[in-house]
């Protein structure tokens, strides 16, 4: 319950929307089954075992912390977030309390002193009451899960608190870093007339960097990198400025005079369009060992090399697609395929066969361009979360499907994957900071712009969003960089390095969660069986002991019965029964991948659950 469903009535008092009447009948209900309360945005009164403090009505003026951190998790062990881990209130009214009825209320959560000195003590955030059987959690403060990280980590405690840890859903903390223009070089924004391009030892240490991160994050962490190949990035460097006709045929790579200025949402009319691309070679015909003359080419044939990434393409040349025929766009695909299969990439142990990563996001609205990526057995490409009608509004959950009415083509998966304030023409801090100043009305340092960086993906990973992240090849410039320290880690940091390790040190330092990377194609197939799991609509429905006190199993059902993705079961401990397969990871608690194929399924609880005493 929301601010007890307040309304403003015509004498101008605040009231709630349910009368005496209708709490009670809530009440007796919560009472005879054992049904858990929770309240958000909530007043502290005698009602709730608390007396709010302080004489202005709440904190704080703007600009006022009051931080606010767990202090006792014992009634929400599944939930793993840590206590003693302090959020910002900042922004948040809220109402500092005191515990005035300790026989039935206790503290789950604290705030600190007020920066301003007006709460010079700790006092209560939020408490559970337990009054006779009936139990409620009551949060004394407002709850804004939309923008604030705060909320988005606070709600994680009544959650598992009214399930007891036994619900439909499953806890996952999927974070993706993908890698563009990977072979290619870049301008950088600043300094002017400057060129980055990744170099091996680059990757080497990015390489040696992700063993040492996963041995620090929580048990059953698996993170990794995914590279976006730019093929003709590679002939470049075999050919530019060399004398190489006798191993590269020809001895030049692909050149064109590009014909791409459209709006950013610009709908080519199909089979319109004017090929840019060389009319030979028309066939990928470059040797191996034209591709392997590239020192970095030469590093990613080293399977050991290779397979500390994930890969997916990014095209060939990386020609911008809004504008492009059908024939360019199907040589873009086909060439990075063949150089992706020669150069071995292909045979990576994390490699996306069936994804993309369209060049600048473009071709989103070009059915000639999707058409060729279908055609060559792509099914599941990026969008940006920056520009709306890239993302699924209704359900920011789902990926977008494109439609003829709005893409030119039926069918093509659009996963959402954000942009971040590591812009692609970077590959130091002084220079991201001084395009985030120029560009995107940024104020302040390096140090600032990671903060909102911390504050906004944690709130996303904290809500449980799968999306991607952006990031480009300068970014990863690491081999000659000043060391840089972020949190307890210390070294020749690259910008994707410093981003990652802030954000994955605020996640760790707020829960016991594992943090894993999944390819492009399987995340895909995750956003996928949610859309088809969400459109089951399934349930789940305690079992409970003859006398009603405990909850000895559950059953799991769904619209028939029946559904295409597995549904996911959340328990607080072992379960026998049913067909599903069991998901133990780390510390985690058990999740059951539940089969619907045209009856229930029944799972019984090893230790039931008490919920009367």
């Amino acid at each position: 319950m929301v601010s007890e469903l307040s309304y403003q009535n015509s004498a101008g008092n605040w009231v709630s929307g349910l009368t005496e009447d209708q709490f009670n009948t809530i009440y007796a209900y919560q009472r005879a089954f054992g049904v858990r309360m929770t309240r958000l945005d909530t007043y502290p009164w005698s009602a709730f075992g608390a007396v709010a403090l302080g004489t202005s009505g709440g904190c704080c003026e703007y600009g006022v912390e009051q931080l606010v951190s767990f202090t006792n998790t014992s009634g929400f062990p599944t939930a793993g977030v840590r206590s003693g881990a302090k959020m910002s209130t900042k922004a948040i009214w809220h109402y500092p309390a005191k515990i005035t009825d300790p026989s039935t209320t206790w503290e789950v959560a604290g705030y600190d002193p007020s920066s301003d000195g007006g709460y010079g003590d700790k006092t209560t955030a939020a408490v559970i009451n337990d009054f006779g059987g009936r139990q409620q959690m009551v949060f004394f403060t407002g709850w804004a899960t939309e923008w604030s990280a705060t909320s988005s980590f606070l709600q994680h405690a009544y959650i598992h608190w009214m399930t007891r840890g036994l619900f439909v859903g499953a806890r996952k903390t999927y974070l993706s870093a993908q890698i563009d223009d990977v072979h290619l070089r870049t301008q950088t924004y600043r300094p002017l007339n400057n060129y980055y391009r990744s170099i091996p030892k680059d990757y080497q240490m990015h390489a040696d960097w992700q063993v040492d991160l996963n041995s620090r994050l929580p048990a059953g962490s698996d993170f990794f990198l995914e590279l976006g190949h730019n093929g003709n990035g590679d002939i470049i460097a075999a050919t530019n400025g060399t004398n190489n006709g006798d191993i590269c045929s020809p001895n030049t790579a692909i050149y064109y005079i590009s014909n791409d200025v459209t709006p950013l949402e610009y709908q080519k009319p199909l089979g319109s369009g004017t090929s840019v691309w060389p009319n030979t070679p028309s066939n990928y015909t470059w040797s191996v060992a034209c591709a392997s003359t590239d020192d970095l080419a030469r590093w990613f044939m080293n399977p050991v090399n290779r397979d500390a990434f994930a890969h997916i393409s990014h095209t060939f040349t990386h020609l911008h697609e809004n504008n492009a025929t059908y024939d360019d766009i199907n040589k873009e695909i086909l060439f990075n395929q063949v150089w992706l299969n020669q150069t071995g990439i292909a045979n990576a142990r994390r490699f996306s066969p069936a994804g993309l990563i369209p060049p600048a996001i473009t071709g989103m609205h070009n059915g000639d361009a999707i058409r060729a990526w279908y055609d060559n057995g792509l099914r599941q490409v990026v969008g940006d979360n920056s520009r709306p009608v890239l993302r699924q509004q209704d359900e920011p959950f789902w990926p977008l499907i494109t439609t003829v009415d709005n893409n030119g083509f039926d069918g093509m998966v659009i996963l959402p994957r954000w942009p971040t304030r590591i812009y692609y023409d970077c590959d130091l801090p002084a220079c991201t900071t001084q395009e985030w100043t120029d560009l995107f009305g940024g104020t302040g340092s390096f140090t600032d712009l990671l903060a909102l960086e911390k504050s906004t993906t944690t709130r996303y990973l904290l809500g449980l969003h799968y999306d991607l992240y952006m990031f480009h090849q300068a970014n990863l410039r690491a081999n000659d960089v000043a060391t840089t320290t972020v949190g307890t880690q210390s070294g020749q940091l690259s910008l994707v390095q410093i981003w990652t390790e802030t954000v994955v040190q605020e996640m760790t330092r707020l829960t016991t969660w594992p943090i894993v990377t999944l390819k492009h194609d399987d995340i895909a197939q995750k956003f996928l069986q949610r859309m088809a799991r969400d459109q089951c609509n399934p349930n789940l429905a305690y079992r409970y002991s003859q006398d009603g006190s405990q909850i000895v199993g559950v059953t799991v059902s769904a619209d028939g019965n029946t559904c295409s993705a597995p549904i996911p079961v959340t328990f607080p401990g072992p379960a026998s029964g049913g067909a599903a397969t069991d998901d133990k990871v780390g510390s985690e608690p058990l999740i059951k991948w539940v089969a619907l194929s045209g009856s229930t399924q029944t799972y019984t609880l090893a230790s039931p659950v008490s919920v009367r005493s």
